[in-house]
């Protein structure tokens, strides 16, 4: 996987890492798991259940937020960005809620010609948030093909 192949090659060249975030140190970690463990009083069986919800809407959310912005659909973008900003809410994932409530913005207020830009950003730190959070769960397993 390539957050595997990623890591590997940060070892290689002798960059520190903080293994229990999974990310080079001096990185924050995209999501707070102690915040989100309190959001659920302590139940981690409801907190994989609901990391796991998130893991397979997201991508479709995404999917929706893309497709809006390449239609200049400003009321498609508001309820898309809307959508991911309350999924990430719980997780504690500040960045991607805010680049979220950013897009939303956007949306609302019907002008949109930022938003290719924040788009990729947008996907990029949700891309982070799933990554970090299928490593939490162990769901970042290699195939063994």
């Amino acid at each position: 996987m390539a957050s595997s192949v990623f890591l590997s090659a940060l070892e290689k060249i002798g960059l520190p890492m903080n293994v229990s975030q999974k990310e080079p140190a001096g990185i924050e970690a995209p999501v707070d798991f102690s915040a989100a463990l309190l959001w659920v009083d302590g139940d981690r069986e409801l907190l994989t259940d609901l990391i796991a919800i998130f893991l397979e809407d997201c991508p479709r959310r995404l999917q929706e937020l893309s497709q809006a912005v390449k239609e200049d659909n400003a009321s498609g973008v508001r309820q898309a960005a809307h959508s991911l900003k309350g999924m990430v809410a719980g997780f504690k994932a500040n960045s991607a809620h805010g680049i979220a409530a950013e897009m939303e913005v956007l949306g609302k207020g019907g002008d949109l010609s930022k938003a290719v830009g924040l788009l990729l950003t947008l996907n990029l730190e949700f891309s982070r948030v799933m990554n970090y959070l299928k490593v939490v769960t162990g769901e970042d397993r290699t195939d063994s093909r």
